[in-house]
């Protein structure tokens, strides 16, 4: 047993939905890149009858006759094993394009294996990006469902487990992550009822909201809407009050002044461009010399308004950050480092503005 060898292992249905074809279109990237020392485990039928699952098993079983030492899967046959692979694995493998609930991460966390996912449905909320600094996460996570980001999250996730004490963390991280299978069960059962046109109600949540709060009569009530309970101001509230309960766009031009209108205009198109169309983005910045104290992104994403504080991988030496933007815009940008010193990336694309100032520059595409 060589204990520098990490085992990746997938336990599942072969399906496009667990997103299996993304295992299998990296897993030769990284067996090269990490020289041999690194190991799959793919455990779970194929479907011989459905394109997508006979495809993929084709690629499994070309993947074991070329590296035998370092990819096993068997498409053909009942996985049996999967209680020890959650168990012996020392990262479990979770590309599921999406998950209602997620109960597999949590079989990987209660034998105290990490678990590597996208950032989708059920699995977000349990499995979380672990930082070097805080210590704090339970496995690693990419958010644009392509190779080039999984392998990123892989990448991550060999650093730390060359680090054994820093892997350690992560595995106790883990096993505290494990999520008590009535939750589970709850969230299961509440979509259930969705499916069937019912509402499911937990009356262990009623009884204690009924204990902590008192009863209110209609008199008490003042109604708010839920968009201005979403954007808070007394004076947002005021110009969706006026919408709300019944004016006219005739009317509201009577009583609204320019300013109050254009306000509702910037209100409501921030809440459009939040809301849709918009699509996950890395960022990565190599630190060369000495590492940063720390490393922000800004720039045109919010006019320049924000600075977006970026992590750091020790592993690859990058740090990285995933915007949400709109699709079909340019950005411009640059990278500040240590609070003060604003630089471009000279590994991505770069242009002069009309005042002769530098920045990175992108086009969001789909």
């Amino acid at each position: 047993m060589d204990d520098s060898i990490p085992l990746f292992a997938f336990v599942g249905r072969v399906t496009a939905q667990k997103g299996v074809h993304l295992i299998l279109d990296i897993a030769e990237h990284i067996i090269q890149k990490f020289e041999y020392k690194v190991q799959f485990l793919v455990g779970g039928p194929a479907n011989m009858r459905e394109p997508y699952s006979a495809g993929c098993a084709h690629k499994m079983w070309d993947l074991r006759n070329k590296y035998p030492n370092c990819f096993w899967a068997a498409p053909e046959e009942f996985f049996t094993d999967g209680s020890l692979v959650n168990r012996g694995a020392d990262f479990g493998l979770m590309p599921s394009v999406f998950e209602p609930g997620g109960i597999v991460q949590h079989e990987f966390f209660v034998g105290g294996t990490p678990v590597i996912a996208f950032k989708t449905g059920g699995l977000k909320d349990s499995v979380i990006e672990f930082l070097w600094d805080t210590e704090e996460g339970s496995g690693y996570t990419f958010e644009s469902h392509t190779p080039g980001d999984f392998i990123f999250a892989m990448e991550r996730a060999v650093g730390t487990f060359k680090n054994k004490e820093k892997y350690k963390v992560l595995r106790e991280n883990a096993f505290k992550a494990t999520m008590d299978g009535e939750i589970v069960s709850k969230a299961w059962l509440s979509e259930f009822y969705r499916l069937r046109g019912k509402i499911f109600i937990d009356y262990t949540i009623v009884d204690g909201l009924e204990k902590k709060f008192k009863p209110w009569s209609p008199v008490e009530y003042q109604p708010i809407s839920i968009i201005q309970e979403i954007f808070g101001s007394d004076k947002k509230k005021q110009i969706f009050q006026e919408i709300d309960h019944g004016a006219t766009e005739n009317e509201i031009k009577e009583y609204a002044s320019p300013d109050k209108l254009q306000e509702l205009d910037q209100i409501t198109s921030a809440f459009d461009a939040a809301a849709f169309n918009k699509k996950p983005y890395a960022f990565m910045f190599q630190n060369r010399g000495p590492r940063y104290r720390r490393v922000e992104l800004c720039g045109s994403f919010d006019e320049w308004q924000t600075r977006h504080e970026m992590n750091y991988d020790p592993f690859t030496n990058q740090w990285y950050i995933t915007l949400h933007l709109k699709v079909g815009e340019e950005y411009v940008y640059k990278y500040i480092i240590n609070d003060d010193n604003w630089v471009v990336n000279e590994d991505e694309q770069r242009r002069a503005g009309s005042d002769g100032i530098e920045n990175n520059f992108m086009c969001t595409t789909e």
